[in-house]
């Protein structure tokens, strides 16, 4: 099935913000969990490259196949300060609140983490991103003396991303789940209020949720544009079948749109509807989720 993405998908990326770690307190065949997500520090840049390596294998003179694996994915922020505590608890060393100094012995094994921000994109949209699990690596530290120039030096972290034990029901580990504003159906609500992971939601089944005129509605204006609601954002351009007409045949000349939410379609007649008529309505439709409805609306006219 071809996708049809909104045209504010193709927006660029321009900003950054809104950085979350939680703890992964337990991932194994068995279950996957984390701590509630918490703010790791204000955020200037993160640059995310996954490890992928892909090799052909020739045979009968010529190539054959191309056969690809992906690694860990490293992302390397850029940080205006990270507190003591923060780093002390991302990094598996000591800090001792009652002195406020961390006990760092070198050594230490970090924990996993799960790492959430979030990007602007030109247009108003924002993309989401929540690595399930790594591990950050201790950031280099920089300091320089003052001049006439102030030159401040960002914090540094790495952070190794790698795929999970547990398989969510999906027959797989993954990496990260993420997602765009600007995508049909995807709600951002709740994001750094727990870690998000790839928990298949089935969809609903595709119904009309209002027409209006109202089905065996009466003493309709002449005037009237239909306006049929659903449930489910409908796929562009598959508006398949929308007819007017008469209850003795008749049809009608109409035009058919999609709002911006693309579950409610627009039916506007060419002309004005005859008075004291009984009009049939007959859609086909096709939502998002490749499931199809078709039905019928009928009224009367005043």
């Amino acid at each position: 099935m071809p996708i049809n993405p909104n045209a504010n998908e193709y927006r660029s990326v321009v900003g950054l913000d809104s950085l979350y770690v939680a703890e992964v307190t337990a991932d194994s065949a068995a279950a996957y969990t984390a701590d509630t997500p918490e703010y790791l520090a204000p955020a200037a840049e993160a640059s995310h490259k996954p490890s992928v390596s892909s090799e052909p294998q020739y045979a009968d003179n010529q190539t054959f196949d191309v056969m690809s694996a992906e690694g860990e994915t490293v992302i390397e922020l850029s940080l205006t300060g990270v507190p003591n505590e923060m780093l002390a608890k991302i990094s598996g060393e000591t800090f001792d609140a009652a002195s406020g100094r961390v006990f760092d012995s070198g050594n230490a094994e970090p924990p996993y983490f799960a790492l959430m921000f979030r990007a602007d994109k030109s247009g108003g949209g924002k993309r989401y991103y929540s690595y399930l699990k790594g591990r950050f690596e201790k950031p280099a530290e920089e300091a320089a003396t003052k001049a006439d120039k102030v030159s401040p030096k960002m914090t540094k972290l790495i952070y190794h991303a790698i795929g999970t034990k547990y398989q969510f029901g999906l027959s797989k580990s993954f990496k990260r789940v993420f997602g765009d504003t600007d995508t049909t159906s995807f709600s951002a609500t709740g994001w750094f209020s727990q870690v998000q992971t790839p928990v298949v939601v089935a969809p609903s089944a595709l119904a009309l949720s209002s027409a209006d005129p109202a089905d065996g509605a009466s003493g309709v204006a002449t005037s009237e544009t239909p306006v049929l609601t659903f449930n489910n954002a409908l796929i562009n351009n598959a508006i398949y079948m929308v007819t007017l007409a008469k209850a003795d045949g008749t049809v009608a000349a109409v035009t058919a749109a999609l709002d911006a939410t693309k579950k409610i379609m627009t039916i506007t007649p060419g002309s004005a509807l005859s008075a004291s008529t009984t009009y049939l309505l007959s859609y086909a439709v096709e939502d998002i989720y490749g499931q199809h409805l078709s039905g019928v609306v009928n009224f009367a006219t005043a």
